[in-house]
């Protein structure tokens, strides 16, 4: 299609006058679904992805949205249904309709109350973003209207639980909580909008009363999802945008947030995942444990450069009161690990989505902050992130075998340069010859190596620097045993290439000084001694 006044669909309708009617009729034709089929998924998401397309057009095309009757109408349709449950009485639909007035009939209002309330969240998110044009007068109307009706039932809601006037236990409390917490998220999602710089200054206010819910709802993990969802989406999509004040809101309400979940979903959870024999069978599985992939993506962004940047701004080492400390954002970031940690199964880890967010959580903290991780106040938590990065290094996906190799050579780095792990090795003496071994089978001598040669060998040779020459050669003479047997030719070949590749004078180097220059020099010289070494050995060995 040409985009020009000759012809094609585009050019046909690229004036105001000949797109209205275009505009107008999909409104209203996405109106009628709403009220009168709004119990049928495929068509409420075809409606909704319409009216977003059409509102992120442009400002002419917004501006032809606005003026239509039937658009009005469903901002209308909006404001009305923002406090009314599925379940609501008649007394309760008719104050509703009394409170924000119109023509509208109550056929109407109880069809579009029949919508999932996640379909009226993305209805939200057509509205705000098609009413953001702010020299659009009666669109800036109907954007506060639309936004209003949204936060004056929260508000009575919170208002209601904190005076202990409402029981959090009542089922239609606990549907107003749900659809209070999914009609903020339609907002939150509405980035496309004109000028969404509007969104965090609209959001800020209601975030610790929104935290606060999980102090009521904990043990409800829908409730708890849709949460984590929400300081997930607005975190993701608006810390770039945020002012310093706004960033250490969300960062008190989030650590808030994490501690009520995570009281009540790491600490007692049994996870026992199901082998499935399909795709979809594998997706249903996985999405029992989006709580905890929501709660990783958090603890991600509440990490990022632009985040602790944001929070950073004003604090001082004599006054905290302008801003926060960085370790005060690791120190959520790492408790929020700490939880979700004995959680990490393999068989939790075998879902793809997770597995990724997982390890680049923890790819993150053990690179960045790899003295943390070690002083893990019990061995058992330490003993969970050792064995979920030593499943991660043979994993098919190259970036979570990247992070992985990557966090066991910050860890031996980081002993070699404190003793970080003495207390550790007190209770398992063998975690560097363990890590040794398992690396050098698992992955060196396995046909997956070439996708992860370079971290490969920047992690064996911490790994051996920390085990010492004496205790390496155990290593390698119990795998030579174990892999090649009886077959004395092979296993002096092996033998002989190890020798090449260690040399007590590089590990010296290495065990004295970890960074610098030195350290720099090392690295290149096993990096290219260590890509020879995976060419002579993967020539005459095996592995089955």
């Amino acid at each position: 299609y040409r985009e020009n006044s000759a012809g094609g669909v585009l050019g046909a309708n690229s004036t105001p006058e000949t797109a209205e009617p275009k505009v107008s009729f999909c409104t209203t034709l996405c109106l009628l679904y709403f009220c009168h089929w709004p119990q049928e998924k495929e068509v409420m998401d075809e409606s909704t992805s319409l009216l977003l397309a059409l509102a992120k057009r442009g400002s002419t095309v917004r501006t032809l949205m606005t003026q239509s009757p039937s658009f009005e109408k469903m901002a209308a349709l909006h404001s009305v249904c923002a406090s009314l449950r599925h379940n609501a009485s008649p007394p309760e639909i008719s104050t509703a309709m009394s409170t924000i007035g119109g023509d509208l009939s109550n056929d109407v209002v109880r069809g579009y109350m029949r919508l999932p309330y996640d379909d009226r969240a993305r209805v939200l998110t057509c509205l705000v973003v098609a009413c953001s044009e702010m020299s659009n007068e009666k669109a800036s109307v109907m954007l506060n209207s639309c936004m209003k009706a949204v936060e004056a039932p929260f508000s009575n809601l919170v208002q209601a639980l904190g005076n202990k006037q409402a029981n959090s236990k009542d089922i239609n409390v606990q549907e107003s909580a749900c659809l209070s917490i999914l009609l903020y998220s339609g907002i939150v999602l509405a980035s496309e909008m004109s000028e969404p710089e509007r969104i965090p200054h609209f959001i800020t206010p209601s975030l610790p009363y929104l935290s606060g819910l999980m102090a009521f709802y904990a043990e409800d993990l829908t409730i708890c999802e849709s949460l984590l969802k929400l300081f997930r989406d607005y975190a993701e999509r608006y810390i770039a945008m945020m002012s310093r004040s706004q960033c250490i809101e969300l960062f008190s309400a989030s650590a808030s947030l994490l501690k009520h979940y995570s009281e009540h979903h790491c600490h007692n959870r049994v996870v026992v995942p199901k082998r499935s024999e399909g795709a979809e069978e594998e997706f249903e599985e996985e999405q029992k444990y989006n709580d905890v992939v929501c709660a990783i993506q958090l603890l991600i962004h509440l990490g990022t450069k632009d985040f602790t940047s944001a929070c950073n701004a004003g604090y001082t080492t004599m006054s905290s009161s302008n801003g926060l400390e960085t370790t005060q954002i690791t120190d959520v970031i790492f408790f929020g690990l700490q939880q979700i940690l004995p959680l990490m199964s393999q068989g939790l880890l075998q879902f793809p989505t997770l597995c990724q967010q997982y390890f680049s959580l923890v790819g993150f903290m053990v690179e960045t902050y790899p003295e943390k991780l070690c002083a893990l106040p019990s061995f058992d938590l330490f003993h969970s992130l050792l064995e979920s990065l030593l499943f991660g290094m043979s994993h098919p996906d190259p970036l979570v075998s990247k992070s992985s190799l990557v966090g066991l050579a910050s860890l031996a780095r980081e002993h070699i340069r404190t003793h970080a792990l003495d207390a550790h090795l007190s209770k398992r003496p063998d975690i560097f010859e363990s890590c040794t071994a398992r690396m050098i089978q698992e992955v060196i001598f396995q046909p997956i190596i070439w996708d992860r040669l370079e971290p490969a060998g920047m992690a064996l040779l911490p790994l051996i620097a920390a085990l010492g020459v004496p205790r390496f050669v155990g290593v390698v003479n119990k795998i030579s045993q174990r892999v090649l047997g009886a077959d004395d030719e092979r296993r002096g070949r092996l033998h002989n290439a190890f020798e090449r590749l260690v040399r007590p004078e590089v590990l010296a180097k290495v065990a004295n000084a970890t960074e610098g220059r030195d350290a720099r020099v090392v690295r290149v010289q096993f990096k290219r001694d260590f890509d020879v070494f995976v060419r002579d050995v993967q020539s005459f060995l095996i592995v089955k």
